[in-house]
């Protein structure tokens, strides 16, 4: 499920948002996202989210990953059912599947 934002007007002088551009350049990010990672970080750190085992950002970075796996595994998956090796390509889907359910599951259970 997609996160749905709200567009909010901050304001930085050129040499404040050229920095931001570079980092975000270096890091193969769009200024916006960089912005938005480095805020959330930073206000998880500052509301004692510190002992959490995944931070806002990072369990929005594992969705995106896990999105971006699913469909790379549905184009492998295709191309290898032709082949005849689609049991043991399915075995390696579940347990992926199997390793993220676990994952969420631990990082739930450290919320209050």
């Amino acid at each position: 499920m997609a996160i749905r934002r709200r567009q909010h007007s901050i304001r930085f002088s050129n040499d404040e948002w050229n920095a931001i551009v570079e980092a975000a350049n270096r890091n193969d990010m769009t200024p916006g996202e960089f912005v938005r990672e480095a805020a959330t970080h930073a206000a998880a750190e500052k509301i004692g989210l510190e002992e959490a085992r995944l931070t806002p950002a990072l369990v929005e970075l594992l969705k995106r990953t896990f999105r971006g796996v699913h469909i790379l595994t549905y184009l492998k998956r295709r191309e290898l059912s032709g082949e005849g090796s689609a049991d043991a390509f399915q075995e390696a889907v579940d347990a992926a599947r199997t390793a993220q359910a676990r994952t969420i599951e631990i990082s739930m259970d450290d919320k209050p």
